[in-house]
């Protein structure tokens, strides 16, 4: 345990029961003593904390719990036992320790701080956080070391990609001033020196004011205006953040009713719920309880969640959503793409409303991949019947931008900056325009359009996710046809099976151009006048370069307004179109063996011809002979009638296509007579031509018939 053991019971008295090392009345002890005998020693002080200790007493009981104690413990009496140094347990999961800045710099010690233990036939795995302190002054006291190096600690507890930090001087001015706000926030709740401003949402088609957002400010005496950026976080910590919520909620509703008695126009005002909130069982009541007492009607106020508090425990803010949809509350989901939801996590979430942060797309006007992701986070937001706001709107080119997407309501600088209660009424009785909000009761088109945006498990969706090949969404205007959204199978199809995820945004929002689009607007068309499937095959040309036949089945699901919504399904059936095109080319040589003793395929490539049908039963077919050098291998045995250069023109396909251009029957016929040993003379005719297949390949085929056969007489 380091140096300065005692013994007997005062020994004991120092003693942490649990891990059997130094409690905090012990480490404080010793560790001076430490710094005393070795003043010719350079120590450094840290301290631990166990990530969501919490969790393991809740998930796995209070004894996995101290296991895990036990473990840390026996990790600092195996790392430094044997060293110049000190070690103990303060209380709960908080530890530290004394030892050698040489043994720092080691950084051995970092892996301390990962815990692992079994429970339940599985190992788990917990993560500490420390703060270091450099000890300069020795004489200061061991528990203000303690306490600096708990500052530096507490600003990487909640950074997992941090796991340590040393302290500076300034950490433990913002420790002061986090107590001062802390002492002073009764006092400010009394006096109302919390404001609540207000900023204007607007309808995104003229710019109308149709509702707000309440925010909070802080008018501190003497200090000025404080920033919620400030001093929300601090009171999250501390739990005040409730107190402060309730304030809030309370002033936004005294508001409104004071506007709704003088018969002036009132707008709804949106309230924000902290992330720590969701953790209160009762909030959704206590919510309803403020707004009934004010005799607000509950349409009037609306609730903000924060996508880190859906993040951070999704079923709680389910629960919680759909408690307040039963009060009549319509919500909205704040900043969204700022953390990690998706489309694909909203399906689980019964909001009404989508608040899309303009910060998390960089410079969409000139960026076009962003641009291109905004428009797909606007448009599936629709069709998934939510209504969008776009918040942080600075620019005009910006608003123009999100009208032409169709975007709700916008918010930001562009049109307002947050205002005092005051301005902001006056805003409003400026303005007689009628009100104006959304609707969240869109009429409902069926539930499978959310489970086609975000990969749902109805039965209809499994059932079309699970067809053969690449499946998606067409989305169709009166002009254009748009690719939405695409499962993983399309891009297998379009792009082949090792398609890495980079490539997934080629499709997203992709017009289909000509020659697809005709064919496939029609079918749309018929599919959505029918209530149909629809069908159709097309030759695609790859990014490659490389055509491969498709089948393109297409369903209706729903319109709104001139946009029209249809599932498609792609498959790849290129060999079964090369069977298709090779079972054509065989019938096609059938009928011509009616004509022909032999009807071969001329592959140029690897200059073999194949048969295709023969009548002859000495001839297989498939089989396939080498037919370039044919004419020069046997020419004693052959004599040209006309053309004495045939046996060129056949062997060279370049030369043969220019034949056939001059031929006004678009044929290359010769004539040829075969002697053989026995002196039998067959004359022949051969006719060379094309047949071009449906996708557009053509073959090169050539037809034999003997004319007749004669004997030479023996001279």
């Amino acid at each position: 345990m380091g140096e300065g053991n005692g013994e007997g019971n005062t020994y004991n008295n120092f003693i942490d029961e649990l891990t059997g090392i130094y409690n905090r009345q012990g480490f404080y002890q010793y560790t001076a003593n430490l710094l005393k005998q070795h003043p010719d020693i350079s120590f450094c002080l840290l301290y631990w904390n166990v990530r969501k200790f919490k969790v393991v007493n809740d998930l796995f009981g209070r004894e996995s719990g101290d296991k895990v104690l036990i473990y840390l413990a026996n990790a600092l009496k195996e790392e430094f036992g044997k060293e110049t140094a000190s070690y103990g347990r303060l209380e709960g999961d908080n530890f530290v320790c004394c030892v050698p800045m040489d043994i720092i710099e080691q950084e051995k010690w970092v892996r301390l701080g990962d815990v692992s233990f079994d429970a339940d036939d599985s190992e788990y795995h917990f993560y500490s956080c420390c703060g270091l302190y450099k000890i300069i002054d020795p004489e200061i006291s061991v528990a203000k070391m303690v306490d600096r190096a708990r500052v530096a600690m507490d600003t990487v507890k909640n950074n997992y990609l941090k796991p340590y930090a040393w302290y500076e001087e300034s950490m433990w001015g913002s420790m002061v001033e986090e107590q001062q706000m802390n002492n002073a926030f009764r006092k400010a709740i009394t006096e109302k020196q919390f404001k609540v401003f207000y900023q204007p949402l607007c309808r995104a088609t003229d710019g109308v004011i149709t509702g707000a957002e309440a925010l909070v400010r802080w008018e501190k005496p003497g200090e000025g205006m404080i920033s919620p950026g400030k001093f929300i976080p601090i009171f999250e910590k501390n739990g005040l953040v409730s107190i402060l919520d309730h304030y809030v909620w309370g002033e936004v509703c005294r508001m409104q009713k004071k506007r709704i008695d003088q018969g002036l126009r009132v707008v709804p005002v949106s309230i924000n719920v902290s992330r720590v909130e969701f953790y209160n069982p009762h909030l959704c009541e206590e919510i309803y309880d403020i707004v009934q007492k004010y005799n607000v009607p509950t349409d009037l106020i609306k609730i903000e969640i924060t996508e880190s508090a859906y993040a951070a425990d999704p079923t709680l803010v389910q629960d919680a959503v759909r408690k307040l949809h039963e009060y009549g509350f319509i919500v909205l989901m704040d900043d969204f793409g700022s953390g990690a939801s998706s489309l694909n996590t909203l399906k689980d979430l019964p909001i009404d409303v989508l608040k899309i942060d303009m910060k998390f797309i960089d410079s969409f006007d000139k960026n076009q991949k962003s641009a291109v992701i905004l428009e797909a986070v606007i448009r599936m937001a629709k069709w998934m019947q939510l209504s969008t706001v776009a918040e942080g709107v600075e620019t005009k080119k910006e608003w123009e931008y999100l009208k032409s997407m169709e975007c709700d309501v916008v918010q930001g600088y562009y049109f307002y900056h947050p205002m005092p209660e005051a301005e902001f009424e006056r805003l409003l009785n400026q303005s007689m325009t009628k009100y104006a909000d959304i609707d969240r009761d869109i009429p409902e088109l069926d539930d499978v359009i959310q489970d086609a945006f975000s990969h749902g498990n109805s039965k209809e969706s499994m059932i079309f996710y699970s067809m053969l090949g690449g499946m998606g969404i067409f989305e169709m205007t009166e002009d254009k046809l748009e690719i939405l959204q695409v499962n993983r199978g399309y891009y297998e199809v379009i792009y082949g099976e090792e398609t890495s995820l980079r490539e997934f945004s080629k499709s997203l929002n992709k017009l289909v151009k000509e020659p697809e689009k005709t064919v496939l607007m029609e079918k749309c068309q018929i599919a959505k006048t029918t209530d149909e499937m629809q069908q159709a095959q097309i030759h695609y040309e790859r990014e490659d370069g490389k055509f491969i036949w498709l089948n393109v089945k297409v369903r209706y699901i729903g319109s709104r307004g001139k946009r029209s919504l249809f599932y498609f399904a792609i498959d790849n059936i290129e060999e079964i179109k090369k069977a298709e095109q090779e079972r054509y080319l065989l019938d096609y040589s059938a009928a011509l063996v009616k004509v022909f003793d032999k009807v071969y395929r001329m592959d140029y490539e690897h200059g073999m011809v194949e048969v295709l049908h023969s009548g002859e039963s000495s001839m297989k077919i498939k089989e396939k002979y080498y037919f370039v050098n044919f004419f020069e291998k046997f020419h004693n045995s052959i004599e040209w009638e006309g053309n004495k250069n045939v046996a060129s023109i056949i062997a060279n396909r370049e030369l043969l296509d220019q034949e056939l251009v001059k031929s006004k029957n678009g044929s290359f016929s010769v004539h040829y007579k075969v002697k053989n040993e026995r002196l039998d003379i067959k004359e022949v005719s051969a006719m060379f031509f094309k047949v071009e297949l449906q996708d557009g390949r053509e073959e090169y085929l050539c037809c034999i018939k003997k004319e007749r056969e004669t004997k030479r007489a023996v001279e």
